[in-house]
């Protein structure tokens, strides 16, 4: 088959199928779109092609057995990025034999490749000494402050992915004393309801007076955003990666225990922990967390050795009290295929 079959193809599916027949997010579709330049890289590095000569044809079982070897060995990938890409890959010939009956075979030779065994090792999160600091780190003493505080605190408290809690509209939150919680939209477009602390909702509270003072009116809206010539922009993970690393920076001063990195992941997992060592039984925290499947969830119940000692009496809440709140070519072809 031509490759004036596949790169229509793959524009399909990243451009229409993905973001409307399935309603993924923009990241999900980005991760997917690095799976299919992944694997361009790799026929044009190791079977010399140029794309303009990549087709169906030169996709087969050697084929991604093979760059899977390629990302392993010559990459350096780690088993779980590489079965990502795999599953990405294996996801783009589905609907292209959904759509060209003669591409089903190439599927379903594909479908039988197993994904790469991946050690299993404890999340790294972050202490509770770390996370009080982090968030105490930034202050109350600017609106931009004031943010970072709120960001990181819902991270924690809602033990939220990051971008989830990027997607968060104005609508998602409620702040009601005693009742507080956020509607979170996670992988698959799934949500739930996850409940807040009082704190919180005071901090959230704050946070709507400064950045949303028409929030009655205005509940579609992003709760978070950046702002650029006077316009407003959804914030990025990249954005939440600073943000954190500065105040990291602020706060490792007074907690050695602060890794030089910091990440998002970290917070989501030190709150998991944290419920895990109060006794929360692992089916809770898994609804909590929105993981699909318990196994992913178990490996906490490994990661800490502290926790089977803790884990047998019930630890007061721990949360931290935050600071007082106040108020043709190549390129071508990869753009016209929507890959760049």
């Amino acid at each position: 088959m031509a490759s004036g079959d596949f790169f229509p193809l793959v524009r399909s599916w990243l451009t229409v199928h993905l973001p409307r027949a399935r309603r993924l997010s923009p990241h999900t579709i980005r991760s997917y779109k690095t799976a299919i330049k992944t694997l361009l890289d790799y026929l044009t590095e190791t079977r010399r092609l140029a794309l303009a000569d990549v087709t169906f044809d030169t996709i087969d079982r050697a084929t991604i057995t093979g760059m899977i070897t390629w990302l392993l060995d010559t990459r350096a990938m780690s088993p779980a990025s590489a079965n990502q890409r795999l599953a990405a890959i294996k996801s783009f010939l589905s609907f292209c034999a959904g759509e060209d009956p003669a591409l089903v075979a190439i599927w379903l030779d594909i479908k039988q490749i197993r994904p790469v065994k991946t050690p299993a090792r404890p999340p790294d999160g972050l202490t509770e000494n770390a996370v009080e600091a982090l968030i105490k780190a930034p202050g109350q003493d600017s609106p931009r402050n004031i943010r970072d505080t709120v960001i990181m605190l819902l991270m924690f408290d809602a033990a939220a992915r990051v971008q989830e809690i990027l997607d968060l509209a104005i609508g998602d939150i409620d702040t009601t004393h005693g009742a507080g919680h956020v509607t979170l939209t996670g992988k698959g477009r799934k949500t739930r309801v996850v409940p807040i602390m009082d704190t919180t909702g005071r901090h959230l509270e704050n946070y709507l007076h400064l950045f949303h003072p028409d929030r009655q009116q205005d509940g579609d809206a992003l709760l978070f955003f950046t702002t650029r010539g006077g316009s407003r922009y959804p914030m990025s993970q990249d954005n939440v990666t600073y943000l954190l690393n500065k105040h990291a920076d602020t706060a490792r001063a007074g907690c050695p225990e602060i890794p030089e990195k910091v990440h998002a992941h970290q917070v989501r997992h030190a709150r998991a922990m944290q419920m895990l060592r109060s006794g929360v039984p692992l089916p809770h925290i898994k609804e909590f967390l929105g993981h699909a499947n318990i196994a992913t969830t178990s490996i906490y119940a490994t990661a800490d050795n502290q926790m089977v000692r803790d884990a047998i009496r019930k630890a007061a809440s721990t949360t931290p009290e935050p600071a007082p709140v106040w108020q043709g070519s190549d390129d071508m072809i990869l753009q016209l295929a929507g890959i760049t």
